[in-house]
C-alpha cells in the first residue's frame, strides 16, 4: 500500500512564502478595486447542503462536486461555486429591502479536475455580485469593474469577448425548433460547426434570415461591427432586444473610456439554464482558459425565495498569477528587517516589542547558538540587519547586512526610555 502522507492530493498544490506573498499580493490589489466600486465583503462557509446546487439555475453539473455526508446523513459538498452561496445570503439574512446590493468575495471553490482541459480541482476566486438591479448600466459596472481589478494587478492586453443568451433563445424560440434540437445546436455552436449546424436545419421551416443567423452563430465575434450588421427589423424582439442591450451597454463603456478592451461573440451561449442576459468572459495570451467571467442570473436568487435580477463575475486568481508571473519576476516574501541577538530574555522582549509597535519586522534567535550562529543564519535568510545585545549594557551593535557596516545606537533610544 503506497504511502501518500509526503504527497498532496490530484489537483491541489501548496504555496511557497514567496508564492503566498504574489498572490497576497494580486488579491490584494483586484480587492481594493471592488472596495472601490463600493462592494462590500462576505464570506460564505466552504461546506456547503448539497440541495443549494440542485436548483433549475444551477450550472455545476453534480459529477463535479465534492460530496459527503453530515452525522446525521444529509448530503453536503465542498461549495463548487460562490454565487450561488451569496445569492442565498442576499434572499435570507440579507432580505433588509435595501437594494441594490454589492457584495464581493474571495476564496476558494472545488471540483473534481477535467482531465482532458485542466489539473486543478481547487481554484482560488475573487468576485462581486450585484444584486437587485436590472439596467444597462448595472451590467456595465460589473464588466468595467472586472477590467480595473485585472489593470490593477498590472495586467495590460486582455479582452471581454461579451455576448448575450437571449439572442439565442430568441431565435430558438421564433423556430419552435425542440429542446433536444437546441441543444444540440448550442454543441455545435461551441464547437464553432457551422456546416453541421446547416445540415441540421436544412430541412425545417424556418425563416430563412434567422436560419442564417443560427448556422452563422459559430462566426459572429469581433468589434462593434458585429451587432451593427444584424438586422434588427427581422428579429424576433427577445433577441433584438438582447442586442440593444448590449449596445447600451457599449455605449456605457464607451463613456467610461474603456471600449479597448470589449469585443463581442454571439456564440457565447454556455450556461443558457443559468445566465438570463448579458453573458462574458476575460482573455489574455499565453493561457487557454478565461481570467473571468460573468453575467446576468436573474433567476436564482428566485430559487432561494426572494425574486431579484443579479449580475456578477469571477476572476480566476489562480489563472491570473500563472500570466503575470510570465510577465514579471515572482517576489520573493519580505525579508525581515532585524535579527535580535540577546542572552537576557526579559530585555529582548522589551526590545522585540518595541520595535514591532514601531513596524519593523524584528524575528527573535531562537536556536540557542552563539552570535556568529545567529549572524551566519541572518546572511542565509536575507534579514536586513542583526542587533547584538550580549549583555545588559547601554549600548547596542547593529550589523547592517545590506551594506555591511557596523555601527553602535543606545539602548534606552531603541526602548524609548529616557536615560
Amino acid at each position: 500500500m503506497a504511502n501518500w502522507k509526503l504527497y498532496t492530493p490530484d489537483g491541489t498544490t501548496e504555496l511557497l512564502p514567496g508564492q503566498c506573498a504574489y498572490k497576497t499580493s494580486v488579491e490584494n490589489s483586484i480587492c481594493e478595486v471592488f472596495e472601490d466600486f463600493g462592494y462590500k465583503v462576505v464570506e460564505t462557509p466552504v461546506m456547503q447542503f448539497y440541495d443549494a446546487y440542485t436548483t433549475p439555475s444551477g450550472t455545476i453539473a453534480q459529477e463535479v462536486m465534492y460530496k459527503f455526508f453530515d452525522r446525521d446523513g444529509r448530503i453536503l459538498v465542498l461549495r463548487p461555486d460562490i454565487t450561488t452561496c451569496i445569492a442565498r445570503m442576499a434572499s435570507g439574512k440579507l432580505s433588509d429591502g435595501i437594494i441594490p446590493k454589492r457584495l464581493y468575495y474571495s476564496g476558494k471553490v472545488f471540483r473534481y479536475a477535467d482531465r482532458l482541459y485542466d489539473v486543478s480541482c481547487e481554484f482560488c476566486q475573487a468576485g462581486i455580485e450585484l444584486i437587485g438591479a436590472k439596467t444597462d448600466e448595472a451590467d456595465a459596472e460589473v464588466i468595467s469593474c472586472a477590467i480595473e481589478a485585472l489593470l490593477s494587478t498590472g495586467l495590460e492586453k486582455f479582452q471581454i469577448e461579451v455576448g448575450q443568451v437571449e439572442f439565442f433563445k430568441g431565435l430558438i424560440a421564433a423556430s419552435n425548433i425542440s429542446d433536444e434540437t437546441s441543444e444540440k445546436i448550442r454543441a455545435l455552436i461551441d464547437k464553432k460547426d457551422s456546416f453541421a449546424i446547416e445540415q441540421l436545419l436544412k430541412d425545417m421551416d424556418i425563416d430563412e434570415y434567422i436560419k442564417n443567423l443560427i448556422c452563422k452563430l459559430p462566426i459572429l465575434f469581433g468589434d462593434i461591427d458585429v451587432l451593427d450588421s444584424i438586422d434588427l427589423s427581422r428579429l424576433p424582439k427577445q433577441s433584438k432586444d438582447a442586442i440593444l442591450n448590449l449596445k447600451n451597454v457599449y455605449s456605457v463603456l464607451c463613456d467610461y473610456g474603456l471600449a479597448k478592451y470589449i469585443s463581442f461573440d454571439l456564440s457565447l451561449v454556455q450556461g443558457i439554464n443559468c445566465y438570463t442576459g448579458i453573458i462574458f468572459k476575460g482573455i489574455t495570451h499565453g493561457i487557454g482558459y478565461s481570467i473571468c467571467s460573468g453575467g446576468r442570473y436573474d433567476g436564482l436568487c428566485g430559487e432561494f425565495g426572494s425574486d431579484l435580477p443579479a449580475v456578477g463575475m469571477a476572476i480566476e486568481t489562480d489563472r491570473l498569477i500563472s500570466v503575470l508571473s510570465r510577465n514579471d519576476e515572482m517576489e520573493h516574501a519580505q525579508s525581515s528587517d532585524l535579527l535580535i541577538y540577546c542572552e537576557d530574555n526579559r530585555l529582548k522582549y522589551r526590545l522585540l516589542k518595541s520595535l514591532r509597535h514601531e513596524g519593523y519586522i524584528a524575528e527573535d534567535y531562537v536556536l540557542g547558538g552563539n552570535f556568529n550562529d545567529a549572524l551566519s543564519y541572518a546572511k542565509n535568510a536575507k534579514i536586513h540587519g542583526v542587533m547584538n545585545i550580549s549583555n545588559a549594557e547601554d549600548s547596542v551593535t547593529i550589523h547592517n547586512l545590506e551594506d555591511g557596516s557596523v555601527s553602535e545606537c543606545d539602548l534606552c533610544e531603541l526602548l524609548g526610555e529616557e536615560e
